[in-house]
């Protein structure tokens, strides 16, 4: 895949050529733009001239307003029938994001997370399935996009909670959760913030899909540790002590998803679980700083 943007620095250069991209994908250039798409999506690309100057403008243009994340996102329906996109705007994070807000140096950090995300869900992880990455070069820096096809009936697990589920639906989206995690990690999968607005519920055929979300700047790590994997679980539980929803999940929904996580493997559940200890010291030290902040 091709390497990720930072900040830009430098002499802004054109981008580099696009290569292995995943089967069903195709790219199309213009004069500092650049936008891959799925090959169903390409008639549409060219109506709408998104390769043109102002294309990226003109696709956020399209839509309605969607749930905001870390940048605000729009809701964009496909002309000619197709289908409902959902578009995020690419932002940097930390202190980046203060320095250089959606300015990057290169149009690769969409297509990564694009190429990334086609590859997981070619194997059946369950992901959004991928739809376009959109680069356009402005005074220098590149201003990305990314789309999705929009799940109508998902949301994330985030407003699922806080809407205040029954202990019998907790226990179904718990052990839903626990098994799309471990698919994305057998997978190679290593998100880069994997918390509970990043993971996503639909009800389906009485009980929940559950799907693993925004993978900009995710990457494949084959054979992950146990180490490895307990951490990025925890970072889904201090997103929850974060946001005062531990008790609402409960001990027994935290189990529930340990347990559907690990399944009948006995020796990697202790193996993580080694590591718990370490893991708590750290949330006890986060809790301080989350209640600080809301002194």
């Amino acid at each position: 895949m091709l390497a990720a943007g930072s900040a830009p620095v430098g002499r802004p250069v054109d981008p580099a050529p696009v290569r292995a991209l995943p089967e069903g994908f195709h790219a199309e250039r213009g004069r500092g733009t650049i936008v891959v798409a799925r090959l169903d999506l390409v008639h549409g690309v060219r109506a709408l001239d998104l390769a043109g100057r102002g294309g990226l403008e003109t696709l956020i243009g399209r839509g309605t307003p969607g749930p905001a994340g870390r940048g605000a996102t729009a809701i964009v329906k496909w002309p000619d029938g197709g289908p409902t996109l959902v578009v995020r705007r690419l932002l940097h994070g930390g202190v980046l994001g203060g320095l250089w807000g959606d300015r990057f140096a290169t149009p690769n950090r969409p297509i990564d997370e694009l190429c990334l995300t086609a590859d997981l869900a070619s194997r059946g992880v369950p992901v959004l399935a991928p739809a376009l990455a959109l680069g356009e070069r402005r005074v220098g820096a590149w201003h990305l996009a990314y789309a999705t096809v929009q799940a109508p009936r998902a949301v994330d697990a985030l407003r699922w909670l806080q809407a205040g589920p029954d202990r019998a639906a907790m226990d179904r989206a718990a052990v839903a959760l626990g098994h799309a995690v471990r698919r994305f990690h057998d997978a190679g999968g290593f998100h880069a913030d994997l918390h509970v607005k990043n993971l996503m519920l639909e009800e389906h055929q009485g009980g929940f899909r559950a799907l693993v979300i925004d993978l900009d700047r995710a990457r494949l790590v084959l054979g992950m540790t146990p180490d490895e994997r307990m951490s990025q679980l925890m970072r889904i539980f201090r997103s929850l002590v974060k946001r005062d929803l531990v008790e609402k999940v409960g001990a027994r929904g935290c189990a529930r998803f340990f347990q559907a996580y690990c399944a009948d493997d006995r020796a990697l559940r202790r193996a993580m679980w080694r590591r718990i200890d370490a893991e708590l010291r750290s949330i006890a030290i986060h809790r301080l700083a989350y209640r600080r902040g809301r002194s």
